[in-house]
């Protein structure tokens, strides 16, 4: 009997210092509107596990059109941005600055080639670009400090806009 009551407050004494033990524990902050993750990537992958957006500094080199990442970008082209894939983990798009000399890109890519270009450099040019699927015909809007040059090609010859135009 006893070796009971000494066992039951054995057990007791143990619990209640354990209570007491961690109530004086520093309470965590479970808000985490606050908090900031700090990454030098993320890759969002769909249900079958193919990678579909990728954040990166840098990102990975480009796909090819064969839908892997064999053909690398030219040196000192290193991206860093959001590049977007298709259902195959094809390249597709994405909106990246250039490491090196610091130009904004947003690009929307065809299967095959790139069809739509927003450029905006340091210096303040900027440039939008479509093309087709051929990249015969495009479509081409740029400026710079002074200047403002509207572009159209069809079939791979430019088209006069103007009369007077040379």
């Amino acid at each position: 009997m006893k070796s009971k009551l000494f066992y039951a407050v054995s057990i007791m004494n143990v619990v209640m210092f354990s209570f007491y033990f961690l109530s004086f524990r520093e309470k965590q902050d479970n808000d985490l509107v606050d908090k900031i993750l700090k990454v030098r990537g993320l890759v969002v992958v769909d249900s079958l596990g193919i990678e579909r957006v990728i954040i990166g500094s840098p990102l990975p080199t480009a796909q090819s059109s064969f839908g892997n990442r064999i053909y690398p970008r030219e040196k000192g082209a290193a991206v860093s941005g959001v590049m977007l894939y298709d259902a195959e983990g094809q390249e597709r798009g994405g909106y990246v600055t250039d490491d090196d000399y610091g130009n904004v890109f947003l690009t929307l890519d065809s299967k095959t080639s790139q069809s739509f270009l927003a450029i905006a450099e340091p210096n303040g040019s900027t440039a939008l670009q479509l093309w087709d699927r051929k990249g015969i015909n495009k479509i081409s809007l740029e400026t710079t400090d002074g200047q403002a040059d509207i572009v159209l090609k069809r079939n791979n010859k430019t088209v006069k806009l103007y009369q007077d135009e040379k």
